[in-house]
């Protein structure tokens, strides 16, 4: 997490998204933010359009810098809103939050 720039690389490059309006995209908070790996899935993917709704797991983190972070990084994209998924969860994540 020290490099900003570092990029994993992917199993599969590309994802075909185009039928759907909706991505959920998940993870694990580092560092209080996502991973680097959804820097790569979301800069190898085309989601222009895309309503995205995040979800993560954390042990003392909440969602939110992490939702900031993605936000801040690609402006361009309709990141509408995130939900921590620690424990029992009850209703929908996509809140529109």
């Amino acid at each position: 997490m020290a490099d900003a720039q570092s990029r994993p690389a992917l199993l599969e490059q590309t994802t075909n998204l185009s039928a759907y309006d909706t991505s959920y995209i998940g993870f694990l908070i580092w560092w209080y933010t996502a991973p680097h790996i959804i820097n790569s899935f979301v800069e190898s993917n085309d989601l222009t359009g895309k309503r995205i709704v995040l979800f993560a797991t954390s042990g003392g983190s909440n969602i939110k810098k992490a939702m900031e972070d993605l936000r801040q990084a690609y402006p361009q994209l309709n990141i509408v809103g995130g939900k921590m998924l620690n424990g029992a969860v009850s209703g929908d994540i996509d809140d529109g939050r």
